[in-house]
């Protein structure tokens, strides 16, 4: 039957086709964290020493097993694609060679991290092992056996590997998988990537025996760094000259101040970016680098918020609830009786007011809240408290801690039911 509606609804152009759009992305992707460039910058020393450390690989020798260590966005799991598709494309690699990668965010133990690794390298998917149900001496079998059909050498790539709790299981089997015959085809290292620079320091001294890894350490990147590692992202990302000399050297200061984290520098640029292909601007200006460097660290305290243990969210609602209920001062004593009052409806023990001022400095730290010392008419101090962003903001963050409390009546029009 003929719908002269539907046809009517097809002539009409979308809202997305009227959108003016200024020329400024030429690859907007090219600033995604997963987005690898062709060549690394500011990251000379650690490659030379990365490439060192897998020169046995291409020699075709036993590996070494390599971990690296530094804080998020200093070029740890990048530098590691790019030497690795380097080894790949060696016309005198001396062995057949494959690279399993895996993010250990999410995988709790051995177990759950071997299932993972086999499943990647069974071919057909309707063999894939269940997440329980094998014992584990069936699982490690399954998955040595697939591993040494591949034959030469294989790294596994242990990315955020500190999240896995009893890793020392997997470690330990995985070493000593060649003198104990369970791979004979196969030559086998592993590549570990973490932040927790104590990390090694905690596995058994068996572990640490068997292991005997190469470290390389990624120190946070500086300003010069930073600048070139921005202009080379810049010059593939954005159309030429939109991108401003000034913000790219306001963009790698600020980050050079943040932990000298490239991650950050790269979301600074794309946010503002997307500022001024919104606002029809023909240029990316530093004035725009501020403006996203405001809505960065919003959201940036906002997922730490998420994070922090129960007591200390208790305290940011508690702080959420008297904003909105009363108009004046609230002081520490206020909130901590408004804490004490939500830890006895959940019936936890309070922690001590003292403990409790701790936790208003360090939220102070993290931009969550703002700590000011006042004066009374005697001359003592008390400090006021109040939240650094809108307490939309912030219940969303605590939802978890909202819902387990109860919504309270100050904040019931604020909060998703």
């Amino acid at each position: 039957m003929y719908d002269a509606t539907n046809v009517r609804e097809r002539e009409m152009p979308s809202a997305f086709d009227n959108l003016t759009e200024s020329a400024i992305f030429a690859q907007r992707d090219a600033l995604a964290d997963e987005y690898i460039p062709t060549e690394i910058v500011g990251r000379d020393e650690k490659k030379e020493e990365y490439i060192n450390s897998l020169l046995p690989v291409y020699k075709g020798e036993n590996p070494d097993n390599v971990f690296l260590y530094g804080q998020n966005g200093v070029g740890k799991t990048a530098v590691t694609h790019w030497v690795l598709n380097q080894l790949r494309s060696s016309e005198n690699l001396q062995t057949e060679f494959q690279a399993l990668h895996i993010n250990c965010e999410g995988i709790n133990t051995s177990y759950q991290l071997t299932i993972e690794l086999a499943n990647q390298l069974i071919p057909n998917s309707e063999d894939y092992l269940p997440s329980t149900g094998h014992p584990e001496s069936k699982v490690y079998s399954v998955f040595f056996e697939q591993l040494d059909e591949i034959g030469g050498t294989a790294l596994i790539v242990l990315d955020e590997i500190d999240h896995v709790a009893n890793i020392d299981t997997f470690l330990y089997k995985t070493t000593r998988a060649g003198s104990y015959g369970d791979l004979s085809e196969t030559k086998l290292g592993l590549i570990g990537i973490s932040t927790d620079t104590a990390f090694g320091e905690n596995l058994s001294s068996d572990v640490r025996s068997s292991l005997r890894e190469r470290v390389i350490e990624f120190p946070p990147y500086d300003a010069t760094q930073l600048e070139k590692v921005l202009s080379q992202r810049v010059k593939t990302a954005f159309y030429d000259d939109v991108v401003t000399d000034g913000a790219i050297s306001y963009a790698a200061a600020m980050g050079s101040k943040n932990s000298g984290d490239a991650r950050m520098v790269l979301d600074l640029v794309r946010i503002a970016g997307d500022y001024a292909r919104e606002r029809g601007k023909d240029h990316v200006t530093e004035e725009l680098i501020k403006e996203a460097m405001d809505e960065y660290e919003t959201q940036r305290s906002l997922s730490v918020l998420a994070d922090l243990p129960e007591n200390i969210k208790t305290v940011v609602y508690a702080l959420a609830v008297l904003e909105e209920r009363d108009h004046e001062e609230i002081t520490s004593s206020m909130l901590y009786e408004r804490y004490t009052d939500f830890t006895q409806i959940i019936g936890q023990d309070p922690v001590s007011e003292r403990r409790a001022r701790d936790y208003y400095g360090r939220l102070d730290e993290l931009n969550i809240l703002d700590s000011q010392v006042k004066h009374d008419s005697s001359g003592g101090q008390y400090k006021v408290h109040s939240l650094n962003h809108s307490t939309t903001e912030i219940l969303s963050a605590l939802s978890d801690t909202v819902e387990t409390i109860g919504v309270h009546k100050s904040v019931e029009e604020m909060v998703d039911q």
